[in-house]
């Protein structure tokens, strides 16, 4: 077995604590907390709210290199493309019309989902990434052009959005909030 498929097997058999998610990517395990309800409300709502013919699944993962397989807040598909196995295997990238990814509040989870996830997902050729940010309650509707994806939509929480065709339905964000300001620090008083 090569050094890549080892990695994979050994992410695979990984039994991860309660209270955390690993990610593979870029050939590292990336161990962090499962995200709050803050962080999940965008991917929920899209869940309950995506009509037919389309499906959102939330906390996916993507086969987009054999070293890089994200967990995906949420995808939207087309119904008829959903794999067809019920196993845990990781989705092909080319299934996905849309990735949702919200930001968490560190600063590298904020590089690694407005950088490094972007580019990535560019490089599979998803169509439609959208980039929702409880920092600053805003969402990004970032569309691929080549292999570059360039922002055509952005909004605050509270205003619609509407997915680009051949989506074309319209989320409401009312329920949609930002994170709350860390207290300040006693140390630093």
């Amino acid at each position: 077995m090569d050094k890549a498929n080892a990695l994979v097997q050994l992410w695979h058999d990984l039994e991860v604590p309660d209270g955390l998610r690993v990610e593979l990517l870029d050939g590292e395990l990336v161990m962090q907390a499962n995200p709050g309800h803050v962080h999940d409300l965008p991917g929920r709502s899209l869940v309950r709210h995506t009509p037919e013919p389309f499906e959102a699944w939330s906390e996916r993962g993507l086969l987009v290199a054999d070293d890089y397989r994200p967990r995906a807040d949420a995808v939207i598909i087309r119904s008829e493309d959903r794999p067809a196995d019920e196993s845990d295997a990781d989705w092909p990238a080319q299934v996905v019309l849309a990735v949702v990814e919200t930001v968490s509040s560190t600063r590298t989870a904020i590089k690694r989902d407005w950088e490094d996830k972007r580019e990535r997902y560019a490089s599979v050729g998803i169509p439609v990434y959208l980039v929702v940010d409880p920092n600053d309650a805003t969402w990004h509707i970032l569309e691929l052009e080549g292999r570059v994806y360039v922002e055509t939509g952005k909004g605050i929480f509270g205003q619609p959005l509407t997915f680009p065709e051949p989506m074309g339905f319209t989320v409401q964000t009312h329920g949609w909030h930002p994170y709350r300001p860390a207290p300040p620090d006693p140390s630093h008083g």
